[in-house]
């Protein structure tokens, strides 16, 4: 061991010329004097950067591999070295075995001054060998604010003579510790001479606590323990933490976070509580298996997988996204034939806002990415689209397009101008037929949730709108379709409903209920049993089994399905779906008696749900009669996202 220094050559054994009247000084000039002394700790660690972040960079890859980092201290360097190893575990998660600390006295020592223990050098080897140190995983902090404290030296010697990484932290230079070759980092904060001459616990203790801080939190971090400035990593032990967990999954995820506690709950609790899992399962839209095996791929650290890593400029991709009032469906192909798609909830701005519009496409177009082969676990941003059409319902009104414009710039950082195109969602229908040079004029029919007629002529190489039949909405209009049919039919098995519970209770006599009403019972989870009380208008406003997360309107328009299976052998159903058509077929006609193109110059396009159902498609098309021999062709597109994409990719 190398030859102490002598005490009085010591800098915190020195005397403080600002303090040297400090006893007869007034109490708030004695503060001061504190204070501006310890206003030069920061100064001094500050001195010590270069070294703590190689002791951190050297810490970080044995930390990683769950490797023990052993702090030894005496007195009130070994207190501090205590504190630090029990604050790291709860407030990064970390193993209470992977942070220890040994204090010259034992744990006595804590909390009654053992000032012989310091010299004991004997013990220190003991302590030490008691822990079974592991050169290739463990490293050691010695703490001596005088550099010279026997109880640390023999601990680094020991330490090193095993292989560990050694580091001391010291305010002493030079000293004992860094000329005795047993350190690998020598952190030397110089702060001088005490207020309180020797009083190590003063501006030390301060810039020990300060180093010792940086060190460790410089390591968690380093592992992956944070996200950003927030304890990813942190265990939710008490209501605060609990609410902490919440709001950083929410600052961290955003829109896409569940808005209720108990679902965000219920998430934390399938990831074992950990926030880092259920962020990473919540903004990757993967299980939490998944989610695991990504975070364990990248070391645990959370930006690692969430990272934008951009692909090679040579995968050529287009993007389209159907945002409709129903669902919003996402469609990504490649010029290699990759192909991608993906669907999400309702893109209807009005009833939404932008923030479920935005978050329904984000998710809706991650899926798509998810699902191709040569995107998969990739997040959306980072794929470089060479272009990107968004069809949103209700974008050409004026008072949404700015709003809708700027949030669809910023969630794909691209602009109007390069390569992002935005438009109503009709458009996506529209559009790919400006290749055939001979059309003039195309009619857009759609029965969905909802319904419409639109007309478009051309212009140049492009469409534009010159009519609209319908496209009201439920409340208005609608007629023929989805919500329309569902309507119809609920409204048959409402009137059977009231029927019912006008019976008698005593009269159990069996009903000759249509299958129409048979089934919308059983489809709400209805008791057809005589006596019994029927309430299905609740199960249609409030939701019936499995049905509370939807709105009433899809609840409705869910309902027309019922009716169309109903239909061959229900007259009722029958009826229903023959006057859905008729409106529709209204609608068309007021469009075509309206055109001025030639037949021969014409086209027709039906979308939406209930026009790929086939004898709905045959009922409409049979009314128009006559009316059906004005178009050269008629289409039934059954995913618009698709055919815009498709036309977006030979555009390129």
């Amino acid at each position: 061991m190398p030859p102490l220094i002598h005490l009085e050559r010591l800098q915190t054994e020195g005397r403080n010329q600002g303090s040297n009247d400090i006893d007869r000084v007034s109490t708030l000039k004695l503060c001061q004097i504190i204070n501006s002394e310890d206003a030069s700790v920061t100064a001094a660690v500050e001195k010590c950067l270069p070294i703590i972040a190689q002791a951190i960079d050297a810490l970080e890859p044995k930390a990683r591999k769950r490797g023990r980092i052993v702090y030894v201290g005496a007195g009130t360097s070994g207190r501090l070295g205590v504190l630090d190893a029990s604050e790291i575990p709860p407030t990064f998660s970390a193993s209470s075995e992977q942070f220890v600390a040994l204090i010259a006295g034992g744990d006595f020592a804590l909390r009654h001054a053992q000032e012989g223990a310091e010299d004991d050098v004997e013990a220190a080897t003991k302590d030490l060998k008691a822990l079974d140190l592991n050169p290739d995983l463990d490293s050691l902090i010695g703490i001596a604010a005088s550099g010279r404290t026997p109880y640390v030296l023999s601990c680094l010697a020991f330490a090193k003579s095993l292989g560990c990484t050694t580091i001391g932290v010291a305010c002493c230079d030079p000293s004992a510790m860094s000329s005795s070759g047993n350190v690998d980092h020598m952190i030397s904060a110089v702060t001088g001479p005490e207020v309180v001459t020797g009083s190590t616990r003063m501006k030390a203790g301060t810039a020990t606590k300060l180093v010792l801080n940086m060190l460790s939190t410089g390591v968690m971090i380093r592992v992956g323990k944070t996200y950003g400035n927030m304890m990813i990593d942190l265990k939710a032990t008490n209501n605060k933490l609990q609410q902490r967990s919440r709001n950083i999954i929410r600052t961290i995820c955003g829109p896409s976070a569940p808005v209720l506690d108990d679902e965000l709950d219920k998430i934390l609790a399938l990831c074992n509580g950990s926030v880092k899992l259920a962020v990473a399962t919540i903004l990757l839209q993967v299980s939490g298996d998944e989610a695991s095996k990504r975070l364990e791929a990248s070391n645990g650290v959370l930006a690692d997988v969430l990272e934008v890593k951009t692909m090679p400029e040579d995968k050529h991709f287009v993007l389209c996204v159907d945002g409709g009032g129903s669902k919003c469906a996402a469609v990504l192909l490649g010029r290699n034939g990759e192909e991608g798609r993906g669907e999400a909830g309702e893109c209807n701005i009005s009833s939404s806002g932008i923030e479920s519009v935005i978050a329904s496409i984000s998710l809706a177009v991650q899926r798509a990415v998810d699902s191709c082969e040569a995107t998969k676990g990739k997040q959306f941003r980072s794929i470089p689209f060479k272009a990107i059409w968004v069809g949103l319902a209700g974008y050409d009104r004026p008072e949404i397009a700015d709003v809708v414009t700027s949030a669809l710039i910023d969630l794909f950082n691209k602009s109007v101008d390069d390569g992002l195109r935005i438009s109503n969602d009709i458009e996506l229908l529209v559009a790919p037929l400006a290749n055939k040079r001979h059309l003039d004029s195309v009619t857009i029919l759609i029965a969905g949730t909802g319904s419409g007629a639109m007309s478009y002529k051309r212009v140049g190489n492009q469409f534009i709108p010159n009519g609209r039949r319908g496209g009201w909405g439920g409340l208005l209009g609608d007629d023929g379709s989805g919500y329309s049919i569902g309507r119809d039919g609920l409204r048959v098995a409402l009137e059977a409903a009231d029927d019912t519970n006008m019976r008698p209770k005593n009269d159990v006599t069996t009903e000759n209920v249509d299958p129409l009403v048979e089934k919308i019972f059983e489809h709400f989870g209805l008791d057809k049993n005589p006596g019994c009380h029927v309430d299905l208008l609740s199960r249609i406003l409030l939701g019936g089994r499995g049905q509370q997360n939807s709105t009433p309107r899809k609840r409705i328009a869910d309902v027309s399905r019922i009716v169309f299976d109903a239909a061959s052998t229900s007259d009722m159903a029958k009826a229903i779906i023959e006057n859905g058509s008729k409106s529709l077929v209204r609608i068309l006609r007021l469009i075509v008696d309206a055109r001025e193109a030639e037949a021969s110059t014409s086209a027709l396009i039906l979308a939406g749900g209930l026009m790929q159902v086939e004898t709905y498609q045959h009922m409409v098309l049979d009314g128009l009669s006559s009316s059906s021999q004005h178009f050269d062709f008629i289409q039934a597109v059954k995913t618009p996202a698709l055919n815009a994409a498709q036309y977006m990719l030979q555009q390129q």
